[in-house]
């Protein structure tokens, strides 16, 4: 006998054995004790939800000779008919498949004929969404009024493509996605009664990744136990070409420590054993959800994670369509790894502290003798061009040894000036914090635009976007012409007026393939030749 996978061995036979969609099942039990049966059911939700399954479990009990509190006996003529696929009273259609007005018209003819075996003669029609115009609207007498002995049971996982008519004339129940726990309650179930030993921590596995599909779930477990004795964590994740989660987790805490030299080499790693880039990067987003969700108390590591969270999401549609998904992953995260993209997140104002201390110390070890030092080795006729420092100091006059002390303000005085000059406005750092929170609020679509920005100039009625030339596609959506009308209300009520928008961009420092080497595998273990 030819081998049957899991999921239709274990295919649902009674209404009991449905997981996940109980608020349906219930109805349709009560129904059936009733006898209050509709004459057309729809039944709309995701793939592996049990649509199809439910659909036989109601037309067999419709037609069972002894229903056992609304579900089928199993034992009677009518249910061991419907076990061996021999019962002729129903009929499955795939409309995908058989869709034209000829197949509708076909169905027209024989709906007429009384059952030959059950009570009722019922058509289910799966994906009835690919039916074409005209089969739908040779369908819709025949829905409308069909005979006593017929029941329609459509299933479809695009409701929206049916006609509003189709649907006004069905009882229409919505499939939910199975949670994780009923997936995991399932497939134990199959393990014992298959005789799998198994580890729960591959059961979850599945469950996770077969996202609410049950037939999605029992298809993977049917792969992970080929020609195995147990179902371990190791044949889940070569089955599904995915990394365990310790690899994960090392990988999303070197991103977040900013470590992008670590967090390559762990990436390259995953790459290396044939791990697809599209499963690395979704354990990504969910392993940083989980934390997301842990750290929701502490606003710090909040802004971190929801900073590296939006870099990996963003780049999920573009992964799907690349055409080297490998490269995308990569520069998705090395850019997550370096934190440049904001500029006014409570982690920008941590660097600048740190910065400002490295600056105060290296003046202080200046002034302490080094500076003294270095001018005393001057030549006497030196010019101010061969002393840095005094090349910004307009007027300076020949190094003296009475002019050294005057030298070392000065110096001061250009630190201090140049780094309140690099500093950004107040009042421009204030307006990017409310530019960022009333376009999330009322043009959410640019949110991710305006959280590359990394500063504002406004001067007058010029409003200058300035971020890095790597968002230069992203921040231009700001000025497009779709949006330049909510742009101007928006700018308006911070600045009191109506801005013109323009974009600047400055172009990062590319550093040389030797450098490039020596961040990412460090400079002990790179030899040059």
């Amino acid at each position: 006998m030819a081998y049957k996978t899991l999921y239709r061995v274990f295919r649902p036979k009674t209404f009991d054995e449905v997981y996940g969609q109980q608020h349906i099942t219930d109805i349709l039990k009560k129904q059936v004790m009733t006898g209050q049966l509709s004459h057309a059911y729809l039944f709309y939700g995701p793939r592996g939800t049990g649509k199809t399954s439910t659909a036989k479990i109601l037309a067999n009990a419709m037609n069972c000779l002894a229903p056992q509190d609304g579900n089928p006996c199993g034992k009677c003529e009518v249910c061991t008919g419907v076990a061996n696929d021999a019962f002729v009273d129903i009929v499955e259609i795939d409309a995908a498949s058989n869709n034209s007005v000829d197949n509708v018209r076909d169905i027209r003819e024989k709906v007429s004929l009384l059952p030959a075996l059950g009570k009722y003669k019922v058509y289910i029609i799966d994906e009835v969404h690919m039916l074409s115009p005209g089969a739908f609207n040779a369908l819709l007498k025949t829905l409308e009024e069909p005979p006593a002995h017929a029941v329609f049971i459509l299933a479809t996982t695009e409701i929206r493509k049916l006609p509003a008519t189709i649907l006004s004339r069905c009882q229409r129940y919505d499939f939910k996605r199975i949670t994780e726990e009923d997936i995991i309650g399932r497939l134990r179930e199959v393990a014992e009664k298959t005789g799998i030993a198994y580890e729960e921590e591959a059961l979850t596995m599945i469950a996770q990744s077969a996202e609410g599909a049950m037939r999605d779930a029992l298809s993977v477990m049917d792969q992970c136990i080929a020609g195995q004795d147990a179902l371990t964590l190791d044949h889940v994740n070569e089955a599904m070409g995915i990394a365990d989660a310790e690899r994960t987790r090392a990988l999303c805490e070197a991103v977040l420590d900013e470590n992008p030299s670590q967090a390559l080499q762990l990436l390259h790693g995953m790459l290396r054993d044939g791990i697809e880039p599209h499963n690395i990067l979704r354990d990504i987003i969910v392993e940083l959800s989980g934390q997301l969700a842990k750290e929701a108390a502490d606003a710090y590591k909040c802004a971190n994670l929801l900073r590296v969270l939006e870099v990996f999401i963003y780049n999920q549609n573009i992964l799907r369509y690349a055409a080297t998904p490998d490269a995308v992953l990569i520069a998705a995260v090395a850019r997550a790894a370096i934190n440049t993209t904001d500029a006014d997140t409570e982690d920008m104002e941590l660097r600048l502290k740190k910065l400002e201390a490295r600056v105060e110390k290296l003046a202080a070890n200046l002034a302490s003798g080094q500076l003294a030092a270095a001018a005393a080795e001057q030549p006497p006729a030196a010019s101010p061009k061969e002393v840095p420092v005094q090349a910004e100091i307009p007027g300076t006059q020949e190094l003296k040894g009475s002019a050294i002390e005057e030298l070392e303000q000065q110096e001061e005085d250009g630190k201090t000036q140049r780094a309140k000059e690099q500093e950004p406005l107040p009042e421009a750092g204030e307006a990017l914090k409310q530019l960022r929170a009333k376009i999330e609020h009322e043009l959410p679509v640019l949110a991710p635009a305006a959280a590359a920005i990394r500063e504002i100039s406004a001067k007058g009625n010029l409003l200058k976007f300035i971020a890095d030339a790597a968002d230069s596609v992203l921040v231009d959506m700001l000025c497009k012409e779709e949006y330049l009308a909510q742009m101007n209300e928006i700018t308006a009520e911070i600045f009191g007026h109506t801005m013109v928008l323009e974009t600047q961009y400055e172009q990062k420092e590319e550093k040389s393939m030797e450098q490039q080497l020596f961040d990412l595998f460090g400079k002990d273990k790179v030899v040059i030749k």
